[in-house]
C-alpha cells in the first residue's frame, strides 16, 4: 500500500506537458482508403501510390537468383521466369488496347512517343498479340515467351495458321527463325524477276566456247590448221568474206 501511495505522489508531482498553442500546426489525420476504392490513382493519398516495404521485398525476392544445383532446379526456375515474361508483355498489350479505346484522339499516340520506353512498332506488336489471345485466335498455353515471336504467329493468315498447327509450329518454344522460314516456304516464287546478270554471262560464255570448239574441229579436219597451237596462222578478217 505504501508503494502505491508513493507512486501516486510522484505522478502528481511530475511536470505536465503544456497544452498546444493555437498557432502550432496540427498533424493531419491520415486518410483511410478502403481496399475496394475505385478512386483513380491521381486522387489517392501519396502513401497509397508508393510501394510498401512488403511490396519491394516481394519484388526483390522474385528477382533474386535462387541457388540451383540440379537440372530439375534450373529448369524449374527458368520456366517460372519464362512464364512470368509471357504474362508481362501480354498485360502490356492489354493495357495498350484499353488505352487506345479510352484516351482522346491523339493522346494515345502521344503517350507512346513521349511516355513509353519502346517504339510505336513495338507497341503495335504488344497490342496485336493481346488481341489475338483475348479473341481466342491464339491459345494462352501456346503463347511464346517473347512478343516478337508471338507476333510472327498472330500475323499469319487463317490458312497459314492452320498449316502451322498441323506441322507442330504453334507451340511455346518455337523460335522466330522457324516461323519466318515457314512463312517463306508458303510464299509462291516471284515471276518476271530480273534475270541474274552473272548467270546470263556464264550461259553466253558456255555457248561461245562450244561454237569455238566446233570451228577448231573444222579447221583441223578440213584445213589442217589448229588456231590455238599454230602461231604462224594469221587471221585477216578483211580478206575473208565474213557474213
Amino acid at each position: 500500500m505504501a508503494n502505491v501511495k508513493s507512486f501516486i505522489k510522484k505522478a502528481a508531482a511530475a511536470p505536465k506537458a503544456p497544452p498546444p498553442s493555437a498557432d502550432a500546426p496540427t498533424r493531419p489525420t491520415p486518410a483511410i482508403v478502403p481496399q475496394s476504392s475505385t478512386l483513380p490513382p491521381s486522387t489517392l493519398p501519396p502513401s497509397t501510390l508508393s510501394p510498401s516495404k512488403g511490396d519491394r521485398r516481394a519484388t526483390d525476392i522474385s528477382d533474386a537468383i535462387v541457388p540451383c544445383r540440379t537440372r530439375e532446379e534450373f529448369a524449374q526456375e527458368i520456366r517460372y521466369h519464362w512464364n512470368r515474361s509471357r504474362k508481362e508483355f501480354l498485360s502490356i498489350g492489354r493495357y495498350l488496347n484499353r488505352a487506345k479505346d479510352t484516351l482522346a484522339h491523339g493522346e494515345f499516340e502521344a503517350m507512346i512517343v513521349s511516355d513509353m520506353p519502346f517504339s510505336v512498332e513495338t507497341a503495335y506488336r504488344f497490342r496485336a498479340v493481346a488481341e489475338a489471345i483475348d479473341s481466342g485466335r491464339l491459345a494462352l498455353e501456346m503463347l511464346p515467351g517473347a512478343e516478337s515471336v508471338a507476333y510472327q504467329i498472330v500475323t499469319m493468315k487463317p490458312d497459314e495458321l492452320e498449316r502451322a498447327k498441323a506441322v507442330g509450329l504453334i507451340r511455346p518454344d518455337v523460335t522466330r527463325r522457324q516461323l519466318i522460314d515457314f512463312k517463306q516456304s508458303l510464299r509462291p516464287a516471284k515471276t518476271g524477276a530480273v534475270p541474274d546478270r552473272r548467270k546470263a554471262l556464264l550461259a553466253d560464255y558456255a555457248r561461245c566456247k562450244a561454237k569455238l570448239a566446233e570451228i577448231r574441229a573444222e579447221l583441223l579436219r578440213d584445213h589442217g590448221v589448229d588456231p590455238e597451237r599454230d602461231s604462224g596462222v594469221t587471221i585477216d578478217l578483211e580478206a575473208e568474206d565474213v557474213v
